[in-house]
């Protein structure tokens, strides 16, 4: 046994004779960090720093030999009694993995604990510096590995940091910031009640939207582009001489939307009346928080070929489809609808009324966002207002045409919904409003009821992304807004008048069967089927049942892999 042996079980005694303390380790680790850790900011615009942290070597030596140290207790070496093998061996058989484990404690600890030590609010998780190397192809063909410099996410970052074997771990990341204000006059919030009654036209939106549901996409054999069509191709994207991605299968949609984290707005009309086998040359600017910061501020070329145009065909309102959905008749149907139209009337009109109070929050709260509003920002809106449309029984391929919509025009929309979130948020935390899980189970079952699934298969597609968190925090928005009508200064309105207009062309049907009967009007402002404007971002991801708002500083998630459509 050697002095160092020696040493560790002396230690190990002692602290088995320490009583328990009330810090736990992670609260420990953090005191220890703040006292430890050196901070640089730097000031990037308004509401975003970069700060670069250190974390110095004793503490990263100290803290390997105690977690050596816990390990030797346990760990199993061939030829030695459990606790008995030299520290010396144990650090060669497991070093690399507690260098790993010990390497993500430091750099996401050590980013809380600069925070807290700079006494800064951040909106969202942040994004972290690193190099790391890319394939690019050049203008001559030729594949080649450039390194690049670029901002990433806390899991990502962690595939790119090393912990160093001497001197100090740093790590540099940006943040946006919260902005601080004063909230408004709570009191006698001027407010407009519609009177308005479920018509045909709202009978006719929903029973699209069914149809919708069941429909799917065919392959376009002649014919040319046509708007909101699902477009089979091969794509390039590139910035000057070198490309920056290049797909030969990707699926896009006719319209404007947002590829590589650049939106394209205006592809929708570049694409229209083009045929399979055409090809497309669009640009478009890279928005200056893109992540790969040699390509920020440039002009992105992208070539598209493309290789098969599918459209959505739905089903008529026939016999057939009648007898699937338990009906004897249409008019039995539209009864039906009318029906639950009629019962969610109240929860309609006082979404037209809770619009109403958040314009009004938001025009008399002076307050400043980011400057480079970022794009995860965008992405938070629209996940929010998918959550409305969704509880709403909005269809997939309606719902994917909102998220590219929203996606590549939604900036101003975004500013506003994060005004009202940071607002909504402050209200809710003086007074105390926060949501049960039987009240998102409740919801949910809406959402399920609405959509024709079962709960628990959208309580998983839910809990895959954010959708869990939005739904929280759609219906603590709910809670606010009531408490904010109760004391408002209401007054009953006259409805909006409908417009006597010829309703647009009922959607495309398969070859088979009559037309559907069901026309798409224009939703009015108060119908009863109109959607809500999203009411914020939510900044944070949260636990897949949260019960209470996750904290915006908290600790970088887990990893985890998904695979999306390209955007």
């Amino acid at each position: 046994m050697t002095d160092q042996d020696v040493v560790l079980d002396q230690d190990e005694q002692e602290a088995s004779d320490t009583p328990e303390e009330e810090l736990s380790e992670d609260e420990k680790l953090m005191a220890e960090l703040k006292e430890a850790i050196t901070v640089e900011r730097q000031e990037l615009g308004s509401l975003r720093v970069k700060l670069t942290v250190s974390v110095p070597r004793e503490m990263v030596d100290r803290r390997l030999g105690k977690q050596f140290a816990e390990l030797k207790r346990d760990a199993l070496v061939p030829g030695f009694r459990k606790g008995h093998a030299p520290i010396r061996l144990v650090e060669k058989r497991f070093g690399a993995d507690v260098g790993e484990q010990l390497k993500s404690q430091l750099i996401g600890s050590g980013y809380l604990a600069a925070v807290e030590k700079e006494d800064l609010k951040p909106l969202g998780d942040p994004l972290f510096w690193v190099k790391a190397k890319e394939e690019r192809v050049g203008e001559d063909q030729k594949p080649r590995t450039v390194e690049v410099e670029k901002l990433v996410s806390f899991d990502s970052a962690l595939d790119h940091l090393s912990m160093p074997k001497e001197g100090a771990l740093s790590f540099s990341c940006e943040l946006e910031l919260k902005p601080q204000f004063e909230l408004p006059s709570l009191e006698k919030i001027p407010v407009e009640r519609p009177a308005v009654a479920i018509d045909d036209d709202d009978v006719d939106v929903e029973i699209k939207r069914m149809q919708m549901r069941r429909g799917t996409y065919q392959a376009v054999e002649d014919g040319t582009v046509e708007e909101d069509d699902m477009l089979y191709v091969s794509m390039k994207m590139s910035v000057g001489e070198e490309i920056l991605a290049s797909e030969d299968n990707v699926d896009i949609a006719a319209r404007d939307i947002r590829i590589k984290g650049v939106p394209l707005i205006g592809l929708g009309d570049a694409l229209m009346g083009k045929k399979v086998g055409d090809e497309v040359t669009f640009e478009a600017p890279v928005p200056d928080d893109h992540e790969n910061i040699n390509a920020r501020g440039k002009t992105a070329r992208f070539d598209f070929a493309i290789r098969e145009i599918k459209r959505l065909e739905v089903p008529p309102v026939d016999e057939e489809l009648l007898t699937t959905l338990g009906f004897d008749s249409e008019e039995d149907l539209r009864s039906a609808i009318r029906s639950t139209l009629e019962s969610e009337l109240d929860r309609t009109i006082k979404s037209k009324m809770y619009d109403q109070v958040g314009s009004y929050l938001v025009d008399k709260t002076p307050m400043d966002v980011p400057e480079g509003l970022s794009q995860r920002q965008t992405d938070r809106a629209v996940a929010r207002r998918l959550i409305e449309l969704l509880q709403m029984g909005v269809p997939p391929a309606e719902l994917e045409k909102a998220r590219d919509q929203m996606g590549a025009k939604a900036r101003e929309q975004v500013v506003r919904d994060l005004k009202l979130y940071f607002i909504l948020e402050k209200i809710a935390e003086e007074r105390k409003i926060d949501v049960k899980e039987d009240e998102i189970n409740g919801a949910i079952s809406q959402i399920a009821r609405r959509s024709g699934k079962r709960f628990d298969r959208v309580r998983d597609e839910l809990s895959k992304g954010d959708g869990v968190t939005n739904l929280y925090l759609q219906l603590r928005d709910q809670k606010v807004f009531d408490g904010l009508l109760a004391d408002a200064a209401i007054t009953e309105v006259e409805g909006p008048k409908r417009k006597a207009a010829p309703k647009p062309a009922a959607p495309k049907t398969a070859a088979k069967a009559a037309p559907a009967k069901a026309p798409a009007p224009k939703a009015p402002v108060a119908k009863a089927t109109a959607a809500r404007e999203p009411k914020s971002a939510k900044p944070q991801k949260p636990k897949a049942q949260p019960k209470k708002e996750p904290k915006a500083a908290a600790k970088p998630a887990a990893r985890k892999k998904t695979t999306k459509r390209s955007r």
